[in-house]
């Protein structure tokens, strides 16, 4: 989660966004024809770590404590299985450490390895179908605990112009895969809130919790890829190319 919104952090804010404003002093820039723009970017990624925590509405850039997925998924999965999470509130996120960045601007290609230490969610969700051969439904809060979770991150951009003909960016193409070594889930309300019924599903989940997350990773993946892009855009639209990659 954290991956996605860094992103476009790096494209708006710490490539020189918006030259016609003032950039404030958290905002360290760097050039795209800069040899050692990897560098630069993770520096400046660290540098608004601060800022990450509460963010900064004036320049867009959004809040991760907590990070706000108003529907991260809702899908239908292997076994007939019917899922939606929605009003998720994930903490945590601005914890996130930049293990790998790979920045092709030429072609408008990037591509992150993070971690993420520790994230605690909390949301609402709806099931109804089968996880690990077992009947399942119900509907209410969830929470979970996830340690040690890795993304990696492809996205592809390209531009397009505006009514004065100059170019915008656009993320066009954005791939998430992630791996969450250690977890737990607690699905309150299960089967009409039956604490016997629920107490075995939760158990069954959290004994074979590997497995559980393997088989809901696609749906997670593209709802989250889905709601990065959207963050990603929101931020870069307004301003133009040039803008966001000076040449020097």
């Amino acid at each position: 989660m954290a991956h996605g919104t860094t992103l476009a952090l790096v494209l708006c804010a710490t490539l020189a966004c918006g030259f016609a404003i003032e950039l404030p002093d958290f905002i360290h820039v760097c050039k795209r024809n800069d040899p050692q723009i990897e560098t630069c970017i993770k520096k400046s990624v660290e540098d608004l770590r601060p800022k990450l925590m509460t963010g900064v509405p004036e320049y867009n850039i959004p809040s991760l404590e907590p990070l706000l997925l108003k529907e991260l998924v809702a899908a239908e999965g292997a076994g007939g299985l019917k899922i939606t999470a929605k009003d998720v509130h994930a903490y945590g996120a601005s914890d996130f450490v930049v293990q790998k960045l790979r920045v092709d601007v030429s072609q408008l290609r990037f591509a992150l390895d993070i971690l993420l230490p520790h994230l605690y969610i909390e949301g609402q969700y709806e099931i109804d179908g089968r996880v690990l051969l077992l009947p399942i439904r119900g509907n209410g809060p969830m929470t979970g605990n996830f340690t040690d979770a890795t993304g990696s991150v492809k996205i592809q951009a390209g531009l397009f112009k505006d009514d004065q003909g100059n170019d915008h960016l656009k993320l066009s193409e954005f791939r998430m895969r992630i791996s969450i070594r250690k977890g737990s889930l607690k699905l309150d309300n299960l089967f009409g809130g039956d604490p016997t019924l629920g107490n075995v599903v939760n158990n069954a989940i959290n004994t074979n919790f590997d497995a559980f997350i393997k088989e809901l990773q696609p749906l997670i993946e593209k709802a989250l890829s889905s709601a990065f892009t959207d963050i990603g855009n929101s931020i870069v639209r307004p301003f133009t190319y040039e803008q966001l990659f000076p040449m020097s």
